[in-house]
């Protein structure tokens, strides 16, 4: 059997050098070429690691590149429930403040209830309706690295999955609207009578190891809905498969320590440390801490 380990940014981690220092933890990814169905898998991955792989951002994905195996069509956490909640396309869950994932300015009636109305557009008027993922509308993309202009209006006409590829190719993603002052900023961009798609959206999908992360990362046509089950495609890009087919499968390992515990660790550093690095580990203990967002879904 053949394991690959790979790395990705997480919650909180101690480390020492020559010196205690502070760091991001990593989240551990597993390969694990073993051929098996997704629940086989999902089994295996809670009685080895922590669970079949999550993933947050294309960053996580990332780590999975090597040239040491071909992880096409392995499992991965990502699995169809039937129950649908709104999401917003960019994840990072350092992103929002607390109440911010749940914002929303729907227009009177809205949303509705109409076939495969599962994505959202902006009114000129700065309301929320949602629409066919397939109906082309102009969009606004964010750019997490562009302080002055963070949000850019893009007048080409793209379904949504095309404007997230778009957004994410030259910018971050699709824009998040998380309160009213941001919902007055990028109203602003839309020509009056116009509307323009932004980063929310539907789905009935959730991880295994029930994270409440919205990142997706559907390939082309996808998901076709053949299965419930998802899997990687050789481009990273993520496609639907019957559960009971056989697949080699991504886990991971948490490395995600308590804030309690992370409280306790950092407050050892300070005992053994010099009072030089005491103000930056109070710091940290300030401002840092794995967050929960079990208020992200929204029905």
């Amino acid at each position: 059997m053949f394991y690959s380990l790979l790395t990705t940014n997480g919650c909180l981690f101690l480390g020492f050098s020559t010196a205690p220092v502070l760091q991001q933890s990593m989240n551990m990814y597993y390969f694990v070429s073993e051929l098996k169905t997704f629940a086989e898998a999902q089994l295996y991955c809670r009685a080895t690691y922590t669970d079949l792989a999550t993933f947050e951002n294309t960053d996580d994905l990332d780590t999975l590149q090597t040239d040491q195996v071909t992880y096409t069509g392995a499992w991965i956490g990502l699995m169809e429930t039937g129950n649908f909640y709104w999401h917003w396309a960019l994840a990072d869950r350092r992103f929002y403040k607390d109440g911010e994932i749940k914002y929303r300015n729907w227009a009177a009636f809205e949303p509705d209830d109409g076939l495969n109305q599962d994505c959202v557009i902006m009114t000129y008027k700065g309301q929320f309706q949602n629409t066919n993922c397939l109906d082309p509308f102009n969009f606004i993309c964010y750019d997490v690295n562009s302080p002055e202009q963070r949000y850019t209006y893009i007048s080409f006409l793209y379904t949504w999955r095309g404007a997230q590829r778009h957004c994410r190719l030259y910018y971050t993603d699709l824009v998040s609207v998380r309160n009213l002052d941001e919902n007055n900023q990028i109203m602003d961009l839309i020509p009056t009578l116009g509307f323009a798609y932004i980063g929310l959206f539907k789905d009935d999908f959730a991880w295994s190891d029930s994270s409440m992360s919205s990142f997706r990362n559907w390939d082309l046509l996808q998901p076709d809905f053949l299965g419930e089950c998802v899997a990687l495609t050789d481009n990273k890009f993520w496609k639907t498969e019957l559960c009971g087919k056989l697949k080699p499968f991504f886990c991971y390992r948490s490395e995600c320590l308590s804030f309690t515990n992370t409280m306790c660790a950092l407050l050892t550093l300070i005992i053994i440390s010099s009072s030089s690095i005491m103000y930056s580990v109070l710091n940290v203990i300030l401002n840092v801490k794995c967050l929960d967002l079990s208020d992200a879904y929204d029905q």
